[in-house]
Parts: C-alpha cells; sequence; structure tokens
C-alpha cells in the first residue's frame, strides 16, 4: 500500500462493504469523505474515528455538481473515488414498480459517471511530469455479471453496464485519472440468512468459504499500491463450479 496519505471518496458508507472499508482506510491513517443517505451506527461511528460524512443521494442527479463543490470546499486534492453505493432490487419487485429499474441505473451507472465529471471539473486531476495517474476511480461491480442471475437481471444489467463503462472513461481521462473496478461475489451473508441457504451458495463455490468484507479492502490497497493498473476489473468471486 503506498506511504503517503491519501484524501479519498467512498460513496455509501453506513453499511457493509462501504463502512468496512472507510474504517480501514481511516485506520490506515488516510483522509475519507464519505457518502450516506441514512444515518446508522456504523456512521456515527465512523465519524467519531475522523470521517468527513457528508449526505448524498445519488438518485438526486441535480444535486451532484454541488456535492462535488461541496468535497472540493473539503481538499485541495481527490486521489480516489470509491462508486461503491448501490441498491439491490429482485425482478418481481421491479415487475410490480419499474421505476426500481430505472433507479438502479441512475444508481449504479448514470450518476456515478456524471460525479466523477463533476468531480473533475470541481477539483482537477492534473496530468503529471512522471506519467503517473493523478488519481484513481473504482467502481463496485458484481462478479455475478460473468454468471448471470436468473432472478435479478435488471440489477445484474445496471452492474454490467457500469463495468464496461470503465474502459471508455479510462480512455476519457487518461493519463491523469485511473479507472478501475472490482468485481466481488459471496463475501458475507447476512444474518437472516438459514444454514441450508448458506451451505448451498458454499457449495457452489471452488472455495467454499465466506471470505468478509476485508478482501475489497486488501484489493483496494493493491490498486493504490500499483500505480500500471487501468481498464482492469478484478474479480473477488471465489471460483465457481459451474453447472451447480
Amino acid at each position: 500500500m503506498t506511504s503517503r496519505a491519501q484524501t479519498i471518496l467512498i460513496t455509501g458508507v453506513t453499511r457493509r462493504v462501504g463502512a468496512h472499508l472507510a474504517e480501514h482506510l481511516l485506520a490506515a491513517g488516510h483522509r475519507v469523505i464519505g457518502t450516506y443517505r441514512h444515518e446508522t451506527d456504523a456512521l456515527h461511528a465512523l465519524i467519531d474515528r475522523g470521517l468527513i460524512a457528508l449526505p448524498l443521494d445519488l438518485l438526486e442527479r441535480e444535486r451532484l455538481a454541488a456535492f462535488a463543490r461541496q468535497v472540493a470546499g473539503q481538499t485541495d486534492h481527490l486521489d480516489l473515488i470509491v462508486h461503491n453505493a448501490s441498491i439491490w432490487h429482485r425482478d418481481e419487485d421491479v415487475a410490480a414498480n419499474p421505476e426500481l429499474a430505472t433507479a438502479m441505473y441512475t444508481v449504479h451507472v448514470t450518476s456515478p459517471i456524471e460525479l466523477t465529471e463533476h468531480l473533475q471539473r470541481a477539483l482537477p486531476a492534473r496530468e503529471r511530469d512522471d506519467g503517473h495517474a493523478d488519481r484513481q476511480a473504482v467502481f463496485i461491480t458484481d462478479a455475478h455479471i460473468d454468471e448471470g442471475e436468473p432472478d435479478h437481471i435488471h440489477y445484474i444489467a445496471s452492474k454490467a453496464a457500469i463495468e464496461s463503462s470503465i474502459r471508455s472513461l479510462a480512455l476519457r481521462y487518461a493519463p491523469h485519472t485511473r479507472v478501475n473496478a472490482i468485481a466481488p461475489g459471496l463475501l458475507m451473508f447476512h444474518p437472516e440468512d438459514d444454514i441450508e441457504y448458506r451451505h448451498h451458495r458454499l457449495n457452489r463455490r471452488l472455495l467454499p468459504f465466506e471470505p468478509g468484507p476485508g478482501v475489497v479492502s486488501q484489493t483496494v490497497d493493491y490498486l493504490m499500491a500499483c500505480p500500471l493498473i487501468n481498464q482492469a476489473v478484478i474479480r473477488l468471486d471465489t471460483g465457481r463450479r459451474w453447472g451447480n
């Protein structure tokens, strides 16, 4: 991991992966700005550890430019953007309320792209003399893009859309910004997941264990430390027993 303290923006830090990543980066001595829609105990704990918490609802696209200016008011340089915020709806819910599909595309695709652009305008990354990128954007996608999910077609399609865009974004922002994606599969179960369900999920993996959110933090550390990685998608899926 880079030894220099960096300024990092993470969207969606109130729970699970986002909360763990913010805690990890704060513990490493970085300055972390995190967005939230709703206050949680995890958010308040992060604030106590030094998180700069800013409210942001990615469904409100009209607020993105003002939010980027708000970030610029907190720092004169932004090293890393982690687009982590996500919403998840089953296809049966989308069938009953088609606006949920639009919401997933807005949160996973349109708003992250527009926020990246607004941040570049408000807080420009610049071409460096040494050829290294001045900034990195990391999009959290989903390993099931490669596998498919019959009950979550709209969710997977929205994650696939943003994953495909990283190549175009990297071309747009080179050489001052690198653009990569991390695609987690099974990381951690929910408390309500019963033993039968957990066994079924693990039995489909080549490495049948629950890795936890730390593997995402490890991967972010790697992307921060290795200046050569660009246009890459790193799968965190423990492998899959195809056909099971």
